[in-house]
């Protein structure tokens, strides 16, 4: 009869050990803070009519290759490459803060003298990257996809002025005159365009 006592003991004493021992290196829970402040520098008014947009999807590859001596940079291990797909999509239009109106509260007229020539008024792009193949003594940083980032919103921007939306932005100024000439007229004022059929294009 002792015996069994003695086993049960020695049985709850072990079990007691166990579940401790179990509290003592059971690993902490898991904890996520994520922080996030917002702070809004300024607000200012914007007067800009965005008349035409474009989407583009554009092909970038990216290559660079780095070693202490030149020779090395002709081997795989020493170089990095990637391949970048852009989407993007371009708003152009005219900022009617460069406007020139004049007003007659006498006679009740508005003249439009001239306008400053369309322009990039937003662009909004997506990067998917592609193929990315990185050396050994060559791997990707943070600050390699910032400027592949950079350097293909520059290549969108440069195929801008090619693209045409300047100049069907600028096709598009009589349709924007006849909104505001409309827009006055029915205030009972007049509206007199005296800004030309020519608008220099930009790009």
């Amino acid at each position: 009869m002792n015996r069994i006592k003695g086993l049960l003991l020695l049985l709850g004493v072990g079990l007691l050990v166990f579940f401790i021992t179990r509290e003592a290196y059971r690993p902490e829970a898991a904890t996520e803070a994520v922080n996030s402040t917002v702070l809004l520098e300024r607000i200012r008014p914007v007067m800009k009519l965005v008349t035409v947009e474009g989407d583009f999807n554009e092909m970038y590859t990216y290559r660079d290759a780095q070693a202490r001596f030149d020779w090395l940079k002709s081997f795989s291990p020493f170089q990095k490459k990637a391949m970048l797909r852009v989407k993007a999509r371009v708003s152009v239009g005219y900022d009617l803060e460069g406007m020139d109106l004049s007003v007659d509260e006498a006679s009740k007229t508005i003249t439009l003298r001239g306008m400053a020539a369309p322009q990039v008024l937003a662009m909004e792009h997506d990067i998917d990257y592609y193929d990315m193949e990185a050396g050994t003594f060559n791997p990707f940083t943070a600050q390699d996809h910032t400027r592949m980032e950079a350097q293909a919103k520059n290549m969108i921007r440069a195929k801008i002025p090619e693209s045409g939306l300047f100049r069907e932005a600028a096709d598009r100024k009589q349709q924007m005159v006849a909104v505001i000439r409309s827009l006055v007229e029915n205030s009972g004022w007049t509206f007199v365009d005296a800004s030309g059929e020519g608008v220099p294009v930009k790009g």
